[in-house]
């Protein structure tokens, strides 16, 4: 909890200290309950002046701790809010050869479930701070009542909580366990949804992905938070019946206290019960939080801290790569894959096609020459000044990309742009998608539609960037002929005429001659022609 309470404070010290006074002021109202209720008890006179002091305390806790908790819920989702935003700027902000490295899933994972668990359960703080302090002014009257029954109760009480520490590290080892085997599982639901088609045109492969792969992980979750969970019971059920001990110690005990001095000790320790148990539960969500907390920190450290800035766009009429070469690992005997050396340009006006077998480096390249991947050796220019981190956002922002592996958005490019609507309407025309899908406020009615239509959208995207230079990665793999004929004999001369730089993987042998140059790539190594 402390880890948790720190990072509220830095995060919103205002917010967090006025959540915790207030937790704490409702704690001591309870607290002074206790003691009203015990000075009832013992008095002969309960006159309103008692009554009073009880219904305006009741009163104060009442609204205090509705205070601290909706104070704390405005608190905890303004830090989720944040949290969310600057994970989303360090995620666009890192490169992309970082991002594959660190993987989809722990991504998603960390900002789905992780900032979940924490804004959740940072809502009990102020629940735990307020008991503690009326734990804390309980002990306090006891104390000023009789000192030796208070240091008696005291010591039992630090004994137990010594216990609860040491027997609840192996509940801490399990939560964290827990939290590992929920990557995996999310990985494997993941899997099993996006598979879905190939797992039922295999049936036993389907069967033996769920008993072997997804439920076997399933079991381990669920083995993991029964053991972390009832371990914790067990440990908060016993620290709970622990006040019966001592009350049975102070009562039946060689004590030498009378009865009537036992009596405020004995509904102290009653009333101290359930405040005691709402922490004992708070204490294993608090875990959780805390793991959670780990997780978003450490992601946060590994993204690139500084959020992605746009000063000047750059719009250069030739892009070239001179001696550059790139790496990456591969399954391959020797683990590398090297492209390059390349040089090569790209200018304004023209269409180049990259052709080349599978893993000869095309996608690569395309990437080198968008500035996605950085060259390990030589140079990216743009209209000869060399592309640095410095200026790399502001180059990327010349190019318009549809990837092979592309995501379609729902909000459209431009979408604070009137004439945008229109715009995108006639290119979706234009494609023969507007039987299927419509334009409204800047969205898409629809994405859920086959690879080769989400493709043709995702084209109406990059019309609508208007960037000097477009990058089409095998984008008429999935289209049927009549708009492979449309993209290479209509679509690509548009933008040739409209002075793009058009850079195009393909296969499509039939349509080359829509090209002004070819380039081809066998084993990393380049082989120019004139198509």
């Amino acid at each position: 909890m402390k880890a948790l309470i720190a990072h509220l404070f830095r995060a919103e010290p205002r917010g967090a200290t006025l959540a915790i006074l207030f937790g704490l002021a409702s704690g001591a109202s309870a607290a002074a309950m206790a003691v009203i209720i015990s000075l009832a008890l013992t008095t002969e006179n309960r006159g309103t002046a008692l009554a009073t002091w009880f219904f305006g305390a009741a009163a104060l806790n009442l609204v205090l701790r509705i205070l601290s908790e909706t104070r704390l819920i405005a608190l905890t989702q303004k830090i989720v809010l944040n949290m969310r935003v600057n994970l989303a700027h360090r995620v666009l902000a890192t490169s992309q050869l970082h991002l594959q490295q660190i993987g989809r899933q722990p991504l998603l994972t960390i900002q789905t479930r992780d900032i979940d668990a924490f804004a959740g359960s940072v809502q009990l703080i102020p629940l735990i701070v307020g008991n503690l302090l009326m734990i804390a002014g309980c002990f306090a009257y006891l104390g000023y009542e009789n000192w030796r029954l208070c240091l008696t109760v005291v010591a039992c009480l630090l004994v137990g909580a010594t216990a609860f520490r040491l027997a609840e590290r192996g509940p801490l080892i399990r939560l964290a366990r827990l939290r590992n085997h929920i990557d995996q599982l999310y990985i494997h639901q993941r899997a099993l949804i996006e598979g879905t088609k190939e797992l039922q045109l295999n049936h036993k492969r389907g069967v033996q992905f769920i008993d072997k792969v997804l439920g076997p992980v399933a079991a381990d979750v669920a083995r993991d938070y029964i053991g972390a969970m009832s371990s914790y019971i067990w440990v908060a059920s016993i620290g709970n019946s622990l006040f019966y001990l001592v009350i049975g110690v102070v009562l039946f005990g060689p004590t030498g206290i009378g009865s009537a001095d036992l009596i405020p000790a004995v509904l102290v320790m009653l009333y101290l019960i359930k405040p005691v148990s709402e922490v004992m539960i708070g204490l294993p969500p608090l875990r959780q939080s805390a793991i959670a907390l780990e997780q978003i920190s450490r992601l946060q450290a590994d993204l690139t801290p500084d959020p992605v800035t746009v000063s000047k766009p750059l719009e250069p009429e030739v892009i070239t790569l001179q001696g550059a070469t790139h790496s990456y690992q591969t399954d391959a005997e020797d683990g590398t894959f090297m492209l390059g050396p390349i040089d090569l340009s790209v200018r304004r006006g023209e269409v180049l096609f990259l052709l080349g077998g599978n893993g000869s480096g095309k996608t690569t390249l395309g990437m080198l020459l968008c500035g996605l991947y950085a060259p390990d050796q030589g140079r990216l220019l743009a209209d000869g000044t060399e592309i640095t981190p410095e200026n790399l956002i502001n180059y990327r922002q010349a190019f318009s990309a549809v990837f092979s592996d592309f995501h379609l958005f729902e909000h459209l490019p431009g979408a604070d742009d009137p004439a945008m609507e229109e715009r995108a309407r006639h290119y979706i025309r234009h494609l023969r998608m507007d039987h299927k899908v419509g334009v409204e406020k800047g969205r898409l009615s629809t994405t859920d539609l086959s690879t080769g239509q989400r493709k043709r959208l995702s084209l109406v995207s990059a019309y609508l960037e208007d960037r000097p230079f477009c990058l089409f990665d095998e984008w008429a793999a999935d289209q049927d002929p009549l708009f492979k004929a449309v993209f290479y004999n209509e679509l690509l001369p548009e933008l040739k005429a409209r002075g793009k730089g058009v850079i195009v993987i393909s296969h499509d042998d039939a349509y080359f001659s829509a090209a002004d140059r070819i380039v081809k790539l066998a084993d990393g190594k380049l082989v120019e022609g004139q198509a």
